[in-house]
């Protein structure tokens, strides 16, 4: 954990450069909306770890604490280069696993969910996701340390980081061995030819061993996110959409056989009946659009200043989670994920944002007092409040000028 956070700078500072430097190149692959929503969520992942540390710390603590196959040494090159080969290996099934399984692709789908690839995107994280750690589980029981694994396994998350951009071409060489910008542009792309590929976190070795490798074409410009589209902005519906459709073809396929298969066949699997009554509907690519409802300016300016007090506000609960309670805890990290809600309504231009905005600035108002904020964080706490509603004062006058009433809904 500490690995990545020490990182979040590095990575909001290479995303303000990218931005710049698509914008001096006129190629600009950043939209407001679509980062703030891909950063939102992968705040809303981190968060969720103050939570739900999930089944895996347990599991991880007894690999740790009991039997090992044998004793490797925590201090050593030898040791580290085998436990980022380890990390990795594990990742490529667990990765292509979350392509192939339904009920694995439904936590993962999040990361794919953008149509605009960046950096911004590399931090679209998954914040459901509960099974993954059995796929490292053999490397503790062998004998890996596991401050040295989880270590390479921060790494793994890092190197990934800046593979996520339109700017860099192919690479020569190390095209062959390590995963590069070029064939992870082939992972995100819905493309026919590029579904599936490029499983590979650090190395793209194994997708060329186990058959999944694809090079990006020069006549097939990789078109991004998924073959049936979110077409919303809300990180909370992105994290669960999946799961709800899922449901629901549960709830009316006639066979249980068929009912336990929708979560264990691949994605967009449906028993022939189901299909006829509640087909799949995927994107037609050759009239493909981005999602891009209308928001004036000043909303949207709104918006990102919301969204950049509530990423902040969860880098410092971050920093002085081990400080706080749990209920604490519980009740800063919900006013957050309300506001990355609220955030998504402003961006989609929905006419109701103001009045969930008032509510939001209410329960942030009335949740201080149960928090332990030292007195300088809770004075700018209360300059973010009387600013908020300042803003928010003149926008709720201009509502019916600021919004399109045709905005899409979803």
């Amino acid at each position: 954990m500490s690995i990545i956070l020490y990182a979040i700078p590095g990575f909001i500072f290479l995303i303000l450069v990218e931005w710049l430097y698509g914008l001096a190149k006129s190629r600009n692959t950043y939209r407001v909306a679509d980062t703030i929503t891909s950063i939102s969520l992968g705040s809303i992942s981190r968060l969720r770890g103050l939570l739900f540390l999930g089944f895996g710390v347990w599991f991880y603590t007894r690999a740790a604490d009991g039997y090992h196959l044998i004793d490797l040494p925590r201090q050593g090159v030898g040791v580290w280069i085998l436990a980022l080969i380890a990390y990795d290996f594990s990742y490529y099934w667990f990765h292509r696993i979350s392509h192939e399984v339904n009920l694995f692709w439904a936590a993962h789908v999040v990361h794919h969910q953008s149509e605009d690839y960046n950096l911004g995107t590399a931090l679209r994280q998954s914040g459901s996701g509960l099974f993954g750690f059995v796929f490292y589980l053999p490397w503790l029981y062998i004998g890996i340390p596991p401050a040295v694994f989880f270590a390479s396994g921060a790494i793994n998350l890092v190197y990934q980081f800046w593979v996520h951009t339109e700017h860099v071409p192919k690479l020569g060489p190390l095209e062959y061995l390590f995963v590069t910008p070029s064939n992870h542009r082939v992972h995100h792309a819905q493309n026919e030819v590029y579904i599936d590929r490029n499983y590979g976190g650090i190395f793209i070795i194994w997708d060329r061993l186990f058959g999944s490798f694809q090079e990006e074409l020069e006549d097939q410009p990789c078109i991004y996110g998924i073959r049936k589209p979110l077409y919303s902005y809300n990180p909370l519906w992105a994290n669960v959409h999946v799961y709800w459709s899922t449901l629901v073809d549960t709830w009316h396929a006639p066979r249980w056989q068929d009912k336990l298969k929708l979560w264990f066949k691949k994605p967009g699997w449906k028993p022939l009946d189901l299909e006829a009554s509640l087909p799949f509907e995927a994107s037609l690519l050759e009239h493909f659009s981005k999602f891009d409802p209308p928001a004036l300016g000043p909303v949207r300016m709104f918006a990102f200043f919301q969204f950049f007090c509530t990423t902040i506000a969860g880098i410092g609960l971050l920093v002085v989670a081990s400080d706080w309670s749990t209920t604490a805890i519980g009740l800063a990290t919900s006013l957050m994920f309300f506001s990355f809600y609220v955030q998504s309504v402003w961006t989609e231009g929905r006419s109701f944002a103001s009045g969930l905005e008032w509510l939001k600035l209410g329960l942030v108002f009335a949740g201080l007092k149960f928090l332990p904020l030292n007195p300088l964080v809770l004075l700018g706490l209360q300059a973010y409040l009387v600013m908020s509603v300042l803003v928010l004062l003149w926008l709720t006058v201009r509502t019916a000028t600021l919004f399109d009433r045709g905005s899409p809904t979803s």
